[in-house]
């Protein structure tokens, strides 16, 4: 079995959006993150995007992440939803990126302790 490129980390409003999709869209994002984690860089549905993000594109879903700098070979899924339109809108990044900066202001606060 191959070993992972990445490990993907959830916020809990990640969490949340996902429980909010329907199976087929769960689905398609979970094998998409899985494929990713698997391929790393060799992964095609990878888009950069501003605010230092990243955006997985499966056949109608989101998923918006960081790479997380403190510790290698982590992503982050901040914010996921349906892709209704070609661009990323610029609401879903800034709300993603405070998604991803709250859980690592929280894992920082807890691991601190």
């Amino acid at each position: 079995m191959t070993e992972k490129q990445f490990t993907a980390e959830y916020t809990a409003e990640a969490v949340q959006q996902f429980n909010d999709l329907d199976e087929d869209s769960q689905n398609k994002i979970l094998s998409a993150i899985g494929a990713f984690e698997l391929l790393g860089a060799k992964y095609k549905n990878i888009n950069t995007l501003d605010y230092d993000l990243y955006e997985i594109k499966p056949r109608g879903v989101r998923a918006y992440f960081q790479y997380d700098t403190d510790r290698r070979r982590i992503i982050i899924i901040g914010f996921i939803t349906l892709k209704k339109t070609q661009k990323a809108p610029v609401r879903y990044m800034k709300q993603a990126l405070a998604n991803i900066t709250r859980y690592k202001e929280f894992r920082n606060e807890k691991n601190n302790k």
